[in-house]
């Protein structure tokens, strides 16, 4: 018997993908090259996911767009999460993020011009402080008021 499908119609949203390339930072150890992707859609405004590959592995994770936005300039976040500039003098200036608890976690850097020139670009298609526009609390709340 064949499984049940079930059919979503998407209304058209905002959406932009950055795939560039990311190295693994590692103590007295050469980086590790690794192939990055960043999503950004009005469908989940607040939010920036990352996907990292290399060779036989990868990994996806959920961000603040507002952690890489002010990681451009100074360090910022906390717990599993944290991005900050690393400038070279002579050299690109870099946006490193730290993902994963202290204890365990991964460190990669990418350009961080490269990075800035694309947040540009999500805030072009849903501006900062308009992003709770794009959810739909308003159809969210009238549902749950109209079960009870």
């Amino acid at each position: 018997m064949p499984k049940p499908v079930t059919l979503t119609e998407l209304h058209p949203h905002r959406v932009t993908t950055l795939r560039h390339r990311a190295q693994m930072v590692r103590d007295a150890q050469p980086p590790v090259s690794l192939d990055l992707e960043l999503c950004y859609t009005s469908l989940d405004p607040f939010a920036v996911r990352i996907g990292l590959r290399a060779e036989d592995a990868c990994v996806h994770w959920s961000l603040s767009r507002e952690t890489l936005l002010l990681g451009l300039r100074r360090h910022e976040g906390i717990g599993d999460v944290a991005a900050w500039p690393v400038h070279q003098p002579g050299g690109p200036g870099w946006l490193r993020i730290r993902l994963g608890p202290l204890r365990g976690c991964a460190v990669f850097q990418t350009e961080r011009d490269v990075i800035s020139d694309w947040l540009d670009v999500t805030l072009r298609l849903v501006p900062q402080e308009t992003e709770g526009d794009y959810l739909p609390w308003d159809t969210f709340l009238a549902s749950l008021l109209d079960h009870n």
